[in-house]
């Protein structure tokens, strides 16, 4: 509900102002670079946080919150990263950054969002009963398919439309089967995900004196983007959760929960 945008929108949006603050007017990078690493800074890895829930058997009110604002974090995190993509592009080229700059991207994501849940009520009315679990694998990777095709012949990202994709499924079905099914399905799939950008990873460009970032070393950007993002996620949902009238446990340790990053950020830089 209300509580859980508000604390989601508090603690990704000060993570996001606190690194584009640090990184342009302390650091001095220019301002391309520095507002798409603010907008990275927004996102979360919601498949580390669900894994340890799972294998802990987690309950209660702070794991509530916690998916809820992982869920909505992305979406945050994924709005802030196209509007951040289009003025940087304008900034490079040398334009100058209009107000169509802005909510373009924010009305493609809104488009995205209803593709996709369209295509989640085309899969509730495909899903009949009678399937087998083959075929309900076949149609359901069928639509997965078509929908990011669609968002690839748009030049738009297909993980908004994925998740309302889910969410209007999973409200008109309750099929919860079938998200159990694809569970057992992905690992392998990230599993070659996180392999591939593995391997694409220049740890050396860390080390290397001669990659910079106009005056300042990666390594300098790297560790001061680390610590400023894990203390905007922090205070964030400290903040968030004061205002709502969390529970102090919900508020003291939800901050802490929000700091892995990986896929998102990762399919996202």
């Amino acid at each position: 509900g209300p509580s859980v945008a508000l604390i989601t929108i508090m603690e990704a949006v000060l993570a996001s102002i606190l690194v584009f603050f640090v990184t342009f007017f302390f650091l001095g990078i220019n301002l391309p670079f520095s507002i798409v690493l603010a907008a990275l800074a927004s996102a979360t890895a919601p498949a580390s946080t669900i894994m340890t829930i799972r294998q802990t058997g987690a309950r209660g009110d702070f794991v509530d919150t916690l998916l809820q604002v992982v869920a909505l974090d992305d979406v945050v995190g994924l709005v802030e990263y196209s509007v951040a993509i289009s003025i940087a592009v304008a900034a490079m080229q040398g334009g100058s950054i209009r107000a169509s700059s802005i909510l373009q991207p924010i009305l493609l994501n809104a488009g995205v969002l209803l593709l996709g849940g369209l295509f989640g009520v085309f899969l509730r009315l495909f899903m009949i009963k009678k399937h087998t679990d083959d075929n309900r694998l076949i149609i359901v990777l069928s639509l997965l398919f078509a929908f990011c095709g669609i968002c690839a012949i748009l030049d738009v990202s297909p993980l908004l439309g994925c998740m309302s994709f889910g969410m209007v499924y999973i409200n008109i079905s309750d099929d919860e089967k079938l998200f159990r099914q694809l569970g057992y399905f992905t690992p392998p799939i990230l599993l070659m995900f996180f392999v591939r950008s593995g391997l694409s990873f220049n740890l050396s460009a860390l080390t290397d004196t001669g990659s910079r970032i106009g005056r300042t070393s990666l390594l300098t950007v790297g560790i001061v983007y680390f610590l400023v993002r894990i203390i905007g996620k922090y205070s964030g949902a400290f903040v968030g959760c004061q205002i709502v009238g969390k529970q102090q446990s919900v508020r003291n340790y939800l901050g802490l929960a929000l700091i892995p990053q990986a896929g998102v950020a990762i399919g996202l830089a």
